[in-house]
């Protein structure tokens, strides 16, 4: 019960940070990071939650949050892997 009241504590604080200074630093540092194809005119409210639950989330299990991207990073690199070599292997005539 403590875990999830820590964890809720600080996705508003961070849900409230990101809605307050999006303007200011959130808006210019996502823009550098994801693609133009990524970008709509509500950015604030779909990308301010997903920040607050990654950081919420690293704050309060950031063991379980670093395992869990590494075994993405895995699959990724595993599923990467694969679609090149079954590229490589199809016979496109």
């Amino acid at each position: 019960m403590t875990v999830t009241v820590i964890w809720l504590i600080a996705f508003a604080v961070i849900l409230f940070l990101c809605l307050s200074r999006w303007e200011a630093s959130v808006s210019a540092g996502l823009d550098k990071l994801i693609p133009a194809v990524l970008r709509s005119e509500d950015d604030r409210w779909v990308w301010s939650p997903a920040i607050a639950v990654l950081a919420a989330t690293a704050i309060v299990r950031p063991v379980d949050l670093l395992l869990t991207l590494i075994i993405i990073a895995v699959i990724a690199l595993v599923g990467g892997k694969l679609a090149c070599w079954a590229m490589r292997k199809a016979n496109f005539h």
